[in-house]
């Protein structure tokens, strides 16, 4: 009987690993060249992050351009088109470059005279590493910038091939029918995630201006899926009461790359159209990227009211990890779909709040047999049935559809129209006229220190757990209204990395339909601070991505020295979220987890050093210029 059974489980196996090699050879040789290609240019490249700022608001596009320079030499890395200032993402490979952006008002890729432009620093270089990411490279645009050369149209049209990318901005109008939207393209997303990146990008796209009287749903599409997907939802939506929103992303890439995209698409909207109320819809694979999203506080959070998944992988897919086992090129959103992977781990481990109204579907027309379990013809019911998610659903319903059929199902959409109505009578839905509002006034001691490019109006509830919220300020204006804001008593502060602010904070009580004044003095200090990664292997360096540090290892000191001064840090074993909020925005050095900060560094160069348990001695050489802080990459350690 032993036998038997061992004899059946290497048949399975092989069954398996049979399966996967007729979809690896599916492919022709050409693309499976590609794929191996895209695999190993995404374990060398960085994503850039960071945002246009400018003081005039007019909205103009905007062409945003990473290069290297080598003596006037200037070759072209990635570029992205905006709709308009805001946050922008780049894609590079390993190596130092400077970024140059400028508005492209008559869309030929030149910088005109009269057209705003501007560089990160003066311009600095970035400097980046293998996989993760680089943030905080925010560009103001000026007048009268000169360009590193005299125009960049010829080459902006060589590096794409003739075709201007789509604008990433986020709420970018689209077409359905657009070409960049077809299943094909999804195809490439998944088999090509890095080249998708770069010719389409990872972007939540409108198929027509937004409407506050309207309640936004945002689809999101699964493994080797676009948009076209969701054309039977959204053609049966009630148009007057509901805009759809899609994002687009590439679906071979890694989740939590994907996710954090997500959730930063997601933070624009908010913070430009302060929608109270979005229901979330995934299908597959994307119900993870979804979930993995929408339990992070960000400020969106408390406008989501509904999120429905669609025969998605819970508990992963072990094909999947045989893919990863056996593939001579593995696609990077398979490891995260291996059962038990620390993605899903991670997402389950925190559940979805109560507030969100969450309806778990799966269909179950597929089949089964000795070598593979029930199934919908794609995920096994046991993971779409993952117990881990049955227990934050409000109710758990299963459609004789397959994985790709329940998509376009009457019966599927006759429970989403079900599902729609009963959350519109019982969301309480709330009102601009019921919210508070906050009228801010800050000032610069002394005032004509460089303005920051980044300014956060932080609320957090007085005397609660509360999560707090978090409103963006125009630098440029030193006097503005911010809001709607729910009505409670908060502690407010104002937050520029490389400014101290007085007071640190002040507590207000907000009231609907009234404005709260709120007042501060910045006044530039040095600062350091950072976060602490571990050193991924070649096999998971991937952009936009950084290994985190196991639990085993432990940080026992974080030390600056240099100028005169030497301050070691140990990491607290335990601190609340709002007391290291506190502690951060009174500018108080602190060491928690795996961040740290230093306040109030004189200008100069420093030695950081930092010892962990099981890691070998870190060191670097790091510069502090008060009045400018730019996050820098987290520091890696390496793993003994």
């Amino acid at each position: 009987m032993l036998l038997i059974c061992l004899g059946g489980l290497k048949m399975r196996r092989f069954v398996s690993i049979c399966v996967l090699m007729t979809i690896l050879w599916s492919l022709n040789g050409c693309a499976l060249v590609k794929l191996r290609e895209d695999v190993q240019f995404s374990k060398d490249s960085c994503l850039l992050f960071g945002e246009i700022l400018s003081p005039s608001p007019l909205k103009k596009p905007i062409v945003v351009i990473a290069y290297s320079n080598n003596n006037g030499v200037i070759t072209i890395a990635d570029y992205t088109v905006l709709s308009e200032p805001g946050q922008y993402e780049l894609l590079v490979q390993d190596g130092n470059y400077e970024l140059f952006a400028f508005e492209d008002a008559k869309g030929d890729f030149s910088c005109n005279q009269g057209e705003l432009a501007g560089y990160y620093g003066k311009p600095a270089k970035v400097k980046t590493q293998m996989g993760g990411g680089v943030f905080g490279l925010d560009i103001i645009l000026v007048p009268q910038t000169k360009p590193p050369i005299s125009s960049f149209a010829n080459m902006l049209v060589e590096f794409s091939g003739g075709k201007r990318k789509p604008s990433t901005s986020a709420g970018t109008i689209a077409s359905l029918n657009d070409p960049a939207f077809s299943a094909e393209n999804g195809l490439n997303g998944f088999w090509t995630p890095l080249e998708f990146f770069k010719r389409t990008g990872c972007n939540i796209f409108f198929i027509e201006p937004y409407d506050s009287r309207k309640t936004p749903i945002l689809f999101v599409h699964g493994a080797a899926g676009s948009p076209q997907d969701w054309l039977y939802f959204i053609n049966n939506l009630d148009r007057s009461l509901y805009q759809p929103w899609i994002f687009y992303y590439p679906s071979g890439a890694r989740l939590d790359t994907t996710s954090f995209l997500l959730r930063t698409k997601l933070y624009d909207l908010h913070r430009k159209y302060q929608f109270e109320s979005l229901y979330v819809v995934a299908h597959s694979m994307g119900g993870l990227v979804s979930r993995s999203a929408i339990i992070e506080k960000d400020n969106f959070h408390s406008a989501i009211k509904l999120f429905v998944s669609i025969s998605t992988p819970w508990g992963g897919e072990a094909r999947a990890k045989t893919g990863v086992d056996n593939s001579p090129a593995v696609i990077p959103s398979w490891k995260d779909v291996v059962p038990d992977s620390e993605f899903i781990s991670r997402m389950f481990a925190t559940k979805i709040d109560p507030s969100i109204h969450y309806y778990l579907f799966f269909g179950h027309k597929g089949g089964g047999s000795l070598f593979r379990p029930n199934n919908d013809n794609t995920v096994t019911l046991e993971s779409m049935l993952d117990l881990r998610a049955q227990a934050d659903a409000l109710k758990v319903s299963g459609l004789n559809e397959d994985h790709v059929s329940i998509l376009a199902s009457p019966a599927m959409m006759t429970q989403f129209k079900s599902i729609l109505a009963h959350t519109e009578k019982n969301r309480g839905k709330t009102y601009v006229h019921s919210k508070g509002y906050v009228h801010v006034e800050h000032a610069f001691d002394p005032p004509n220190v460089k303005i920051p490019s980044q300014m956060a109006l932080v609320l957090a509830p007085t005397g609660t757990e509360e999560k707090e919220t978090q409103l963006k300020i125009n630098p440029f204006l030193q006097q503005q209204e911010t809001g709607a804001v729910v009505p409670k008593k908060y502690d407010v502060s104002l937050c520029a990395l490389g400014f101290k602010t007085e007071p640190d904070r002040i507590t207000l009580d907000i009231k609907p339909g009234k404005i709260a004044e709120a007042r501060f003095i910045l006044k530039p200090q040095g600062m350091v601070a950072g976060i602490i990664a571990a050193t991924a292997s070649a096999d998971d360096s991937y952009w936009g991505f950084d290994q985190e540090l196991p639990e085993q290892v432990k940080i026992r000191a974080i030390k600056l020295t240099g100028n005169g001064i030497t301050r070691t840090l140990a990491p607290a074993v335990t601190m609340r979220d709002r007391e290291v909020l506190a502690i951060f925005l009174s500018s108080r050095d602190y060491a928690f987890k795996n961040s740290f900060a230093f306040f109030d560094v004189p200008a100069g160069e420093y030695d950081l050093e930092i010892a962990a348990d099981g890691c070998k001695p870190f060191s670097t050489k790091i510069k502090a210029q008060p009045g400018e802080f730019v996050p820098p990459s987290p520091f890696r350690l390496i793993l003994q």
